[in-house]
């Protein structure tokens, strides 16, 4: 019997990047850890039928298997999304950029070191490792070299359990990629009073995957004025798909009209 490497049935055709192009302002959206492009396509529709010209990557090592994510570290994470950022500035004067959970965190980390972007959409992000309280966590440096991998349990945080078929994520994630990503959010961290631009900052209350002090601890460090706290009462962590995913394209759509 051949192991799963998807969490809900899917195709290789799925999961490719994608760009719809539905008018002259950019957005960048980026999925999340160990997550494939379809998460962020209501969002991205949502978007694209209102005037945006939206590109959604496919994170390096993502959409493949677990073991291509293993030769990945957060700098080719992080590559693969700057690299849709110049291509989409290309062909727009003023790009937005956004994403879901470590989408999020690189949309941040994307603010803080391309001052060109005009503002960003932090879905579910992770702002600081700090609230991230698993002991195994700190041991993770030693860990990598005995344990290989670190399954999920399996648990449901959605608001609607049947969209976990709209999530398509590996089933188990290298624990070397779990360091590299509690590396990446120390990075992060201490990049936010850097960031000027505006944004705006969306978490479920019923998260239970990033802890939900993450949002008001972003937007208590960002350097910009212009910042915006948002909590999605029935949903968990993956907000792009759960009950209140029209509420947030709306949002979403609104913040980016007003700015």
């Amino acid at each position: 019997m051949v192991d799963p490497i998807w969490s809900s049935p899917t195709g290789p055709e799925d999961l490719k990047a994608f760009r719809l192009r539905g008018g002259p302002r950019g957005c960048l959206l980026v999925h999340g850890f160990a997550g494939t492009p379809p998460e962020m396509r209501e969002l991205a529709e949502h978007l694209a039928g209102h005037g945006y010209d939206v590109m959604v990557p496919l994170l390096a090592g993502h959409g493949c298997t677990p073991e291509a994510m293993r030769a990945t570290r957060w700098r080719d994470w992080v590559a693969s999304a700057e690299s849709a950022l110049q291509t989409l500035r290309q062909d727009c004067p003023r790009v937005f950029v956004g994403g879901q959970s470590l989408g999020g965190s690189i949309a941040l980390h994307l603010a803080a070191t391309h001052p060109e972007v005009a503002g960003v959409v932090s879905l579910a992000a992770m702002g600081s490792r700090r609230f991230f309280r698993d002991p195994r966590l700190r041991l993770l440096p030693a860990l990598k070299y005995i344990v290989r991998w670190q399954v999920p349990d399996g648990s449901c945080d959605l608001g609607d359990p049947d969209r976990l078929l709209a999530l398509h994520s590996y089933v188990r994630r290298p624990t070397v990629a779990l360091e590299s990503l509690m590396r990446f959010l120390g990075m992060v961290e201490r990049e936010l009073p850097a960031i000027r631009t505006p944004a705006l900052v969306v978490h479920g209350r019923r998260d239970r995957t990033v802890p939900v002090e993450n949002a008001p601890f972003i937007v208590d460090h960002l350097g910009s004025p212009d910042r915006t706290l948002v909590w999605l009462e029935r949903s968990g962590h993956a907000v792009s798909v759960d009950l209140e995913r029209a509420d947030l394209n709306a949002l979403v759509l609104g913040w980016l009209e007003a700015h």
